[in-house]
Parts: structure tokens; C-alpha cells; sequence
């Protein structure tokens, strides 16, 4: 008996990122890049803004099983939410436009944005072995962004 469904490729049909089956090369290849930057920025400014939504007293305790909740209506979480959309939306513009590796690993940025934010606008400290580490991430997003055949 033939199956009913089709199989994994035929349900996914392969789309590439240019017409003839190979990444762009030039000035179109940096939109997309840049949209994922633009991305990791604002996920940056999300968990910064969350960060001080979080630690802010809202004006309204709720009582105490859900006080978590009161959290939510912080201008400040609310402002973060927000940049998250926004985000996201970014990220499902940049996602067609490239492969899903390289967009992925473009988006590791934000692990050396946060740090940093957190460093200017919180005054939290970076460690020495959180800093070599971000060192390193910030060689492999190079090798990742030069590397595009």
C-alpha cells in the first residue's frame, strides 16, 4: 500500500538564497547583515530593559503567589517586550535573505553586546574569563562573517 504523506523533502522544498543557487556577493549581501546586527541590537536593549524592569519596584504589588506577575506592567519590561517584536521582526526579514547558519551565527553578537550594555548602563563588571571568552566569540563571528562562500 502507497503511503498517504509525502516524505521530509518533498513537505520542505529547498530554496536558496540567490537565483542560481549561491550566495549573493556585494552590496546586497549586506542588508541581511545588517538586519541581523540590527536584531542582536535590539535584543540588547531588551534584556537591559527587562533587566531594569525586573530589579524596579512596580507601583503595584499583586499579593504574594503571583507578585512575579506585577512585573509585567513595569514601563520598563513592557518597553523590552516590545523591543523583542521588534527583533524579531527584523530577524524574519534578515531569514530569507540568508543562509541559516550564517544568520545564526551572526546572531551570536548579542553575547558581546549584553556584556557590554550591561557594563555601561547597569555598572556590572565583566570578569577576565568572561571577557577572553567574548574575545572568542568575537573571532568566530568575524570568521563567520568573512567566510561566506
Amino acid at each position: 500500500m502507497r503511503k498517504a504523506f509525502k516524505s521530509g523533502p518533498d513537505i520542505f522544498p529547498r530554496k536558496t538564497c540567490a537565483a542560481d543557487g549561491h550566495w549573493r556577493s556585494g552590496a546586497s549581501q549586506w542588508f541581511p547583515i545588517g538586519l541581523i546586527l540590527l536584531n542582536a541590537l535590539l535584543s540588547t536593549v531588551a534584556e537591559v530593559l527587562l533587566k531594569i524592569g525586573a530589579t524596579d519596584p512596580p507601583p503595584n504589588i499583586l499579593p504574594a503567589p503571583i507578585e512575579f506577575i506585577s512585573a509585567i506592567f513595569s514601563f520598563w519590561v513592557f518597553m523590552g517586550i516590545f523591543a523583542y517584536i521588534a527583533g524579531l521582526s527584523l530577524w524574519l526579514m534578515a531569514l530569507p535573505r540568508l543562509p541559516l547558519h550564517l544568520a545564526y551565527g551572526l546572531s551570536s553578537t548579542v553575547h558581546l553586546m549584553v556584556p557590554c550594555a550591561c557594563w555601561l548602563v547597569l555598572h556590572e563588571t565583566i570578569p577576565t574569563g568572561r571577557l577572553l571568552g567574548m574575545l572568542c566569540i568575537l573571532a568566530g563571528t568575524l570568521m563567520l562573517g568573512f567566510s561566506l562562500e
